[in-house]
């Protein structure tokens, strides 16, 4: 659920007694053309018997739009939700589709029934009742550890501020990354959200973590010459550090952000990786993996610190405890656990100058293999990493 843009249009054409409207696969022929032209935007279309439909996306952190002309009348109706930015993001959706109107020789049926913004926060308010954490913005796939009140797609909040804005909705504008339409506002909210959710803050691992902390230097680069102040200067200062920047604009940034701590980020935190076998694992966020083998084997590395998962399934087998013992220690045994029907045993060895926690884990009649590799200082965080394995 959520608030968004839900209007329609029709042609000029239609009006009048002797009039006719425009046939709707014409239409649709025309629509597909000019979203194709579009900047900035990618579109999925599909022609049916009745209609012509279209997927827009205007921008990779909300939904899509869905676009849909069809009837009689050639009705050309734009439905999706715009809340998962904000009200800047509104407008500049509806400013795209202005001159897609004009072309078409369209105008909206009604104006819009309320200003995006103060109904946004209305929306954002009824979705604050009760006592459980709620996730304002993010999808299923976002798994952060965090007791805060409320996520926002730019940070959590807490108890304090949901109830300031249960109060008064208008106090949840900070909620929304693209708040106001204008110069360097979407460069901000770009530079926001990828600060929030996609920078790992630690050093780079490859040139694709590179582009990326450069991409977000340049948004803000582009709205600070805009002429907006409010920018997170300590975070900004971080991610320069990473990418050496040692030049002229980089010094100003880093006089801007004195001695202040960088806080931005969910990847600061740790978050739940979905494995193999229906395993769950508790990784730092700063950890990046992926699967090989065929989908069998899933690495992870932060750069100090690495993991290796495989799962396997031993059908018939009812007693995780036997199942644990079918394969022997070869290392020696550091730690055991029994909780309920999950039982672990973790060995230790060394390889050269890399410290290797060797975890299993069973629940009948799943078994979870789990290699940590990092320095003996590291020990501790690996055997709390084995333990956080668990069957969902």
């Amino acid at each position: 659920m959520g608030f968004g843009i839900d209007r329609r249009a029709r042609s000029k054409k239609g009006k009048g007694l002797f009039r006719r409207a425009p046939d709707w696969k014409d239409v649709g022929q025309r629509l597909g053309l000019l979203l194709l032209r579009m900047k900035r935007a990618s579109s999925r279309q599909v022609k049916q018997d009745d209609r012509f439909l279209a997927e827009v996306t205007f921008h990779p952190k909300a939904p899509p739009l869905r676009l849909s002309v069809s009837g009689p009348d050639a009705e050309l109706h734009v439905k999706g939700l715009t809340s998962t930015l904000g009200p800047g993001y509104h407008a500049e959706v509806l400013a795209k589709l202005g001159p897609v109107l004009d072309e078409l020789e369209y105008a909206w049926t009604a104006p819009e029934p309320e200003e995006p913004g103060p109904a946004m926060c209305k929306w954002l308010a009824s979705e604050l009742g009760g006592d459980d954490q709620v996730w304002i913005g993010l999808t299923d796939q976002f798994m952060f550890r965090t007791d805060a009140s409320v996520l926002t797609p730019i940070g959590p909040r807490d108890a304090a501020w949901r109830a300031a804005v249960l109060a008064d909705p208008i106090k949840g504008a900070d909620a929304f990354p693209w708040w106001s339409s204008g110069p360097g506002q979407r460069a901000r909210a770009d530079a926001l959200l990828a600060m929030w959710q996609d920078i790992p803050w630690r050093e780079t691992l490859d040139d694709l973590e590179i582009s990326m902390m450069e991409r977000v230097d340049r948004d803000l680069t582009a709205a600070r010459a805009a002429g907006i102040t409010e920018l997170p200067y300590p975070d900004w200062s971080e991610l320069l550090g990473y990418l050496g920047r040692d030049d002229k604009a980089a010094t100003e940034i880093y006089k801007l952000a004195g001695d202040r701590p960088a806080t931005i980020g969910y990847r600061r935190l740790d978050h739940e990786v979905a494995l193999s076998g229906g395993w769950i694992v508790n990784l730092p966020g700063a950890f990046a993996g992926r699967w090989e083998d065929e989908h069998s084997r899933y690495v992870s590395t932060d750069g100090a610190r690495a993991i290796e998962f495989t799962s396997l399934t031993a059908e018939g087998e009812t007693d995780s405890a036997k199942l644990l013992e079918v394969a022997d220690a070869v290392h020696p045994v550091v730690d055991r656990f029994t909780d309920g029907d999950r039982c672990g045993r973790a060995e230790v060895s060394d390889e050269d100058y890399t410290h290797i926690v060797h975890g299993l884990v069973a629940q009948a009649p799943h078994v979870a293999i789990l290699t940590i590799k990092g320095n003996k200082d590291h020990e501790a965080w690996a055997l709390a990493t084995w333990r956080s394995l668990r069957r969902e």
